[in-house]
């Protein structure tokens, strides 16, 4: 079974490769990127680059109690029928574990997920991997394509959803390195009222599991707010959660992270 969905899945790889080889060498030759959700009519803005860089503070529930320094690196551009959005997320933290001090832990997790509009569907890659010192995960990356669509794809409000598959590489504490094939589910909204003067309101889910062993799967959800200041400053406030349905030796399933940032839009 497993091999027979490995064959498949590079066979999906190559074939999104094959279609869409001249548009690949189009963006690689400009370094575009783009922000998922963009419509027809900004698809025809120039070229620019965009991002946010920020920085903050949150709390956190699950495996431990604990307080943290945390970042976030966003950067998108517009490239024709492409949609790309890459960021990176990470937190430094002292943490508590039954009243005791442990030493300092790390938590980074970075993404890329570039769409290619078809009609009214479109073709991704997707490539994220993933350290958590706190829930025991060593590392795990996963790498796939598959398809969507935009359920919703006005100026205020956007609401897309995405299913393929993904080869996953994971290692865990207290358990040996493996790798699986998985299927994968993903959603995106994004909401900018015009009665909310800039303020701007997102929610993301994605889940990974594993095709033979049906307890194994991963789930990713947040949702927040973005409020605009001054200067190009904004404050993001967003909540978190991380579900490993199988954990590492001696952890919980479950991490919920409430999160507050000052960042710098460009």
């Amino acid at each position: 079974m497993k091999q027979a969905l490995h064959i498949a899945f590079a066979a999906a790889l190559a074939a999104t490769a094959t279609a869409n080889a001249d548009a690949i060498s189009e963006v690689a030759s400009k370094a575009g990127t783009a922000l998922a959700g963009i419509s027809e009519e900004e698809a025809a803005l120039p070229d620019a680059w965009q991002g946010k860089i920020a920085l903050g503070f949150d709390t956190a529930s699950g495996n431990t109690d604990k307080d943290a320094a945390n970042f976030r690196v966003e950067a998108r551009k517009l490239q024709g029928d492409w949609v790309v959005l890459s960021t990176t997320d990470g937190a430094w933290e002292q943490t508590k574990v039954d009243g005791k001090d442990c030493d300092t832990e790390s938590n980074v997790k970075s993404e890329l997920n570039v769409k290619r509009r078809l009609g009214g569907f479109f073709v991704y890659g997707h490539v994220a991997a993933a350290h958590d010192g706190v829930a025991g995960v060593k590392y795990r990356v996963a790498e796939g394509a598959g398809i969507g669509t935009f359920l919703a794809d006005t100026e205020t409000f956007k609401f897309s959803v995405e299913a393929g598959l993904s080869y996953v590489q994971e290692k865990l504490d207290g358990a040996a390195s493996d790798d699986y094939l998985a299927w994968r589910l993903a959603e995106r909204a994004d909401w900018v009222p015009d009665f909310a003067n800039g303020v701007s309101f997102f929610e993301a889910a994605d889940i990974l599991a594993d095709f033979d062993e049906s307890d194994r799967w991963n789930a990713n959800a947040e949702a927040g707010i973005d409020i605009p200041m001054f200067a190009g400053l904004s404050t993001t406030l967003k909540g978190s959660l991380v579900h490993n349905h199988m954990p590492a030796e001696g952890k919980e399933k479950t991490d919920r992270r409430l999160t507050a940032q000052i960042g710098w839009n460009f």
